[in-house]
């Protein structure tokens, strides 16, 4: 591996995680995050059907294009919101948010945050 490409491997999870260690994200930010998600699972969906592979709707597919986009509910693009617990709350928010909009097609709605 090119010593740049190391160099720049090495410090993301740092910057990551002193981010993180910063003031907690504001409910916008969070709201952002979730809408980032469900639009992202109803790209995957449009990607896999302009490809003409997956089957349309199937949950278990859309679940396993989470896992491999974002390693799971640990995904680093979660923002912290103050405790593990509501970490924990937003990953799974945003993981369901995800499949949902996969398995229809189109981004599911975000509830408000307070």
């Amino acid at each position: 591996m090119d010593k740049r490409y190391a160099a720049v491997a090495l410090s993301l999870p740092l910057a990551v995680l002193l981010a993180s260690c910063g003031s907690s994200a504001t409910p916008e930010e969070q709201a952002d995050y979730l809408r980032k998600m469900a639009q992202q699972g109803a790209d995957v969906r449009a990607v896999k059907q302009s490809q003409g592979r997956g089957t349309p709707g199937d949950r278990e597919e859309c679940d396993g294009a989470y896992q491999h986009l974002y390693g799971g509910r640990n995904s680093p693009e979660v923002p912290h919101v103050g405790s593990a617990a509501g970490d924990a709350a937003l990953a799974e928010e945003g993981e369901d948010l995800f499949v949902e909009s996969c398995v229809s097609g189109t981004p599911a709605p975000v509830p408000a945050r307070d």
